[in-house]
């Protein structure tokens, strides 16, 4: 079994950089992401997200705009991480780093799998429609005044999922990346 990553204070440039670009993929991804579920379900943003986030009476003004606001800061953390804890298990024992392509792969392959993680939640939102939801959500959605509860929760469901598929992407980024450094090692 190789050993846990070791912090080189040389490598804290690439570690940043790829928290960075991280970043910047996972926000972009959120501004895409929040436009299409703003299409879905605009009493998700109007009713929950605006307040969540604090959105002023002048933003709500640009609707689409206060939900690219929402998308970007929901997500731009996610992906901070993500980029981090990737470069962070590049590093080989010896203190050298995987190619930079290895890493890029594993960026794709988590955004990929919060995508399809997405496509799942919404396909669930869809099957649950008609109601049949818990009676917390239910009594939930009545107290926010939702009138179509239906996109909503299909909405929150994607959006759900999509964490859901951001870590588990992540996951297996990082069991890839140990595999890497093992065939790497040898």
């Amino acid at each position: 079994m190789l050993p846990g990553p070791k912090f080189h204070l040389s490598h804290l440039p690439v570690y940043l950089l790829a928290g960075a670009i991280g970043a910047a993929i996972a926000g972009l991804y959120g501004i895409v992401h929040d436009q299409v579920t703003y299409s879905i379900s605009e009493e998700y943003f109007t009713k929950l997200k605006y307040g969540q986030f604090r959105i002023s009476e002048v933003e709500q003004a640009n609707p689409r705009v206060a939900a690219a606001k929402i998308g970007f800061l929901a997500t731009w953390w996610v992906g901070m991480i993500a980029g981090w804890m990737c470069a962070r298990f590049s590093v080989l024992p010896d203190g050298r780093i995987l190619p930079l392509k290895t890493v890029i792969r594993q960026f794709i392959l988590i955004f990929v799998v919060a995508i399809l993680f997405g496509i799942g939640g919404w396909l669930w939102g869809l099957s649950q429609q008609g109601g049949g939801y818990a009676k917390r959500w239910t009594d939930w959605m009545n107290a926010l005044g939702i009138e179509n509860q239906d996109a909503f929760m299909t909405v929150g469901s994607i959006h759900n999922a999509g964490y859901a598929g951001a870590l588990t992407g992540l996951i297996v980024a990082i069991f890839l990346l140990h595999r890497e450094k093992y065939k790497a090692s040898i």
